[in-house]
């Protein structure tokens, strides 16, 4: 009596002609080579070697204040002019500031 792992060889065996993938790839038509970068002599880089030359880079660029006073000095905040009278004795003051107790030059009120 044969056992199931030797009739599955035996349908593999039997299948594997037709299961086959052919191995070598088809020639493919290359591509021609790039042709050579040729630099030109002031964009070549000097070196000492294989090592290069670098150069200190600054983080930041520096600004004077002078300038940047000169370049932020119209967007600074502009005094309004704020006239206010008191509603009861007619007197220029600032807003939200206290001017009189209310009773000077009102009419209605009978305090001595």
């Amino acid at each position: 009596m044969a056992t199931a792992g030797a009739r599955l060889r035996r349908l593999v065996a039997a299948a594997a002609p037709m299961l086959r993938i052919p191995c070598a790839l088809p020639d493919l038509p290359t591509p021609p080579p790039p042709a050579p970068v040729l630099e030109a002599p002031a964009l070549a880089l000097p070196a000492r070697g294989a090592a290069m030359d670098l150069m200190a880079v600054p983080k930041k660029k520096y600004i004077l204040l002078y300038k940047k006073g000169t370049r932020n000095g119209p967007k600074a905040l502009k005094p309004i002019p704020v006239i206010v009278r008191c509603r009861c004795c007619g007197r220029v003051k600032l807003p939200h500031f206290y001017c009189c107790s209310g009773e000077r030059g009102n009419p209605d009120s009978s305090s001595s």
